[in-house]
């Protein structure tokens, strides 16, 4: 996204932050933001738009982390697979004045390299999805900054409540893992698995 907002000259300055600082390095010199700050809550001050690119269990404790930070007016977008517990953390820590707006990127193309910036290029989410749900107090303009910045990416705005996402991804996403998980301890307690592991590769 970094790479997106900064080709575009959309955005005054593109700030990033990683706990691991090497992380944020990298993404300084592969020309994703314009700086990296290794304080999270000092990296979103003044911010007009902040992007969570988290795991959903580290959402909740950036929230709470960020929350008194951030400015009225600022609009807070996430990037998870998972909505229901992420729309609920939004509510409880995030003040008045500041919008949420919950988003999941669906990529039309499997990205390149061996992931995180190793795969970063700026038409990543040309032709692709965002899911949005937008929180009961995310107001217009909150809602059309998030659209905005879904078109400098190229892709299109899907909008759905989190209840709905969540099913609909449970189908696609999590119910085929949870099916290989059960193939695989079902051939696990097989007589024939002694043989069968000979050829199993980690993948």
């Amino acid at each position: 996204m970094g790479l997106a907002l900064r080709q575009a000259d959309v955005a005054s300055s593109v700030v990033g932050h990683d706990r691991q600082r090497r992380v944020g390095s990298d993404a300084k010199r592969l020309g994703a933001v314009d700086r990296e700050h290794w304080n999270l809550p000092a990296s979103v001050e003044d911010a007009d738009l902040v992007i969570l690119a988290t795991p959903v269990d580290a959402i909740k404790e950036t929230l709470e982390t960020i929350g008194q930070d951030l400015r009225p007016g600022c609009v807070v977008v996430d990037t998870a697979s998972l909505k229901g517990p992420v729309m609920t953390w939004a509510a409880e820590h995030l003040p008045e004045g500041v919008h949420f707006v919950g988003s999941n990127p669906i990529l039309r193309a499997t990205p390149e390299g061996s992931g995180g910036l190793d795969s970063a290029r700026a038409d990543l989410f040309r032709g692709g999805l965002f899911c949005l749900m937008p929180s009961s107090t995310a107001d217009a303009q909150a809602v059309k900054l998030t659209t905005d910045l879904i078109a400098v990416l190229g892709a299109k705005p899907l909008f759905l409540d989190a209840a709905e996402h969540d099913g609909l991804l449970a189908g696609v996403e999590h119910l085929p893992v949870i099916l290989s998980l059960a193939l695989m301890e079902t051939l696990i307690r097989q007589p024939a698995w002694r043989e069968l592991r000979k050829v199993a590769g980690p993948a």
